[in-house]
């Protein structure tokens, strides 16, 4: 029976230890340029980062005067890194196309907005990045100064520079005191839990001794 007690007190611990281990993260903003064609930050090895672009007035102009588009436009991007390499990357940008509002008015419609990347080249000396994320993430394995540049003269669905351009640094919510009562009780769990089954396996293995020695004791 203890030995079910043992393990379900494991079971209980490994739950509670992996509740209590979730952490949310969240963006915080780490350096940024207005009106701008490129951003730079010091960036620190083993940190991850989100390098993201907004759309300027006159991006949404451009987009609502062509019509609207029926797919995403690209932005050809470059980041360097400390020692000279580069990323090479493409930002792809859509929103709703211009519409007729009530009584036939007008609407320019949305600021279109980074959706979607794709990646030219990357320098994985320096650079860690994950293809799943809509804007460009990477995690840093070279720390120091790395800037994100806009290459204006390929830009060739709209004109000047985008309204911001921003390193966000990805990190952690400080833990609850909920959150480190449940990791702490699940850690207790574990070893109260082990404790009982290795006693217990322990003390099955003596009895089984025993009633072999008195078997063998029999004339």
């Amino acid at each position: 029976m203890l030995v079910f007690l043992g393990l379900t007190i494991l079971l209980v611990g490994l739950v509670l230890l992996g509740f209590g281990s979730v952490r949310n993260k969240k963006l915080e903003q780490l350096t940024s340029s207005t009106n701008s064609w490129e951003v730079s930050g010091n960036l620190t090895s083993g940190h991850t980062y989100v390098m993201d672009i907004s759309s300027s007035i006159q991006w949404k102009n451009d987009w609502a005067a062509a019509g609207g588009y029926d797919y995403s436009q690209p932005v050809d991007v470059i980041i360097t890194s400390p020692d000279g390499s580069e990323t090479e990357l493409q930002a792809f940008f859509y929103t709703s196309p211009p519409t007729y509002g009530v009584n036939e008015t007008y609407i320019l419609g949305y600021f279109p907005s980074f959706i979607h990347v794709e990646y030219r080249s990357v320098d994985y000396d320096s650079l860690d990045v994950d293809t799943s994320y809509p804007q460009a993430r990477f995690t840093v394995k070279k720390g120091g100064n790395y800037t994100a540049r806009i290459k204006g003269e390929t830009l060739n669905w709209t004109s000047g520079p985008p309204r911001e351009m921003v390193f966000e640094e990805e990190v952690i919510d400080n833990p609850s005191s909920f959150t480190n009562l449940l990791e702490g009780s699940g850690v207790v769990c574990l070893f109260t839990g082990a404790v009982i089954s290795v006693w217990m396996a322990r003390a099955g293995k003596r009895t089984r001794i025993k009633r072999k020695s008195s078997a063998r004791a029999k004339p």
